[in-house]
């Protein structure tokens, strides 16, 4: 049993959001369907020995060990869009992967990587490790959606230079059991990551997701919003930190999670969390759970809408500004279509 998502600092241990116990279930190294992309990048690997990051020293252990897929990228001058595909299937149903971008001194690229699936007893460990060096701009967005009795299990690392630029997020529609740890670190003065998640979790499934902004340079700003829907019996910790080392002069974290929930037998646990161990920097932290706004939906059925269809322009009007960001056409029109699902009434 190994613990994974394990948070730096403890909270009440009957809320049960500590870490997960997890079972780490692969015995040996599976053939996957794809030939692995590039080479090891000396840089990257230099600049992420600094620092400790991923679900936990057993997972990462469990990628390097059994990895059967990887691809590197070393980013120079203006990339053009790049669309990564991490596919599942019943004969490819372990998937191991790793993905390092390093995107050099000046650069622009934007990658999407999408881990799709259909079938059963889908497994993911997937690492995705991103430099980002000075004055550079990168737009990540990953995006998870896997069929039945499936195991999600990701760690989504990235170290933003000075003056750099990160628009991540992180989008999971399918797994039916998912832990997700994506930690951005604001190394270089006047980093700046904006950062946006939504999650989708029905039925039984499980979701724990621990997000990490952790800022070093002075002048960093981060500025995260998660977005969920929970229904059916679904269960999701999220756990939300914003970590202002000292010397950090100057920088300004924020940090939120909100949920809607469709059921009454909805699991939902969320702990916004500040560490400040400097004086001058600013910091915010939220959480806040409910239903759809009762007044807009009203308004909206007044304009000719029947309610079904007023919940649903709701769901995606508030999800839009993450799906937005999906540059592949039909992957998005497919989750946004996801999403006016999700409301009470099938």
């Amino acid at each position: 049993m190994s613990r994974l998502n394990e948070m730096r600092m403890y909270t009440w241990n009957s809320q049960g959001l500590n870490y997960v116990d997890a079972n780490l279930g692969l015995k040996e190294r599976q053939e996957y369907f794809k030939n692995s992309e590039g080479e090891s990048i000396k840089d990257l690997e230099d600049t992420f020995k600094a620092y400790e990051y991923g679900l936990s020293e057993d997972t990462k252990k469990e990628n390097q060990e059994f990895r059967n897929f990887s691809i590197y990228r070393d980013v120079e001058g203006k990339k053009d869009f790049e669309s990564i595909e991490l596919k599942l299937d019943s004969e490819n149903n372990i998937l191991v992967a790793g993905i390092d971008i390093n995107a050099r001194e000046n650069s622009e690229s934007s990658f999407l990587i999408s881990a799709l699936g259909e079938g059963e007893n889908l497994y993911l460990n997937s690492q995705v490790r991103v430099n980002v060096e000075k004055n550079a701009k990168v737009k990540l967005v990953v995006v998870t959606n896997f069929g039945k009795n499936s195991t999600n299990l990701q760690s989504i690392n990235t170290i933003v230079g000075e003056d750099a630029l990160l628009d991540i997020s992180y989008i999971e529609i399918g797994a039916d059991y998912s832990i997700v740890n994506i930690k951005n670190i604001l190394a270089g003065d006047r980093a700046h990551v904006i950062e946006d998640g939504i999650y989708f979790k029905e039925k039984e499934q499980f979701l724990d997701i621990l997000a990490n902004n952790d800022h070093y340079g002075n002048q960093t700003d981060s500025d995260a919003m998660f977005n969920g829907a929970l229904k059916d019996s679904a269960h999701k910790n999220w756990k939300g930190v914003v970590d202002l080392k000292h010397g950090c002069f100057e920088a300004d974290g924020k940090i939120g999670d909100y949920s809607m929930m469709f059921s009454d037998n909805v699991k939902n646990k969320t702990a916004p969390i500040l560490l400040c161990a400097e004086k001058e920097v600013a910091g915010n932290h939220a959480a806040s759970v409910g239903r759809l706004n009762k007044e807009m939906l009203f308004y909206i059925m007044s304009r000719g809408f029947d309610k079904k269809q007023a919940e649903s322009m709701m769901l995606e009007a508030t999800f839009s500004k993450a799906l937005d960001k999906i540059e592949e056409e039909s992957l998005r029109d497919e989750l946004k279509q996801r999403v006016r699902q999700m409301n009470t009434r099938n």
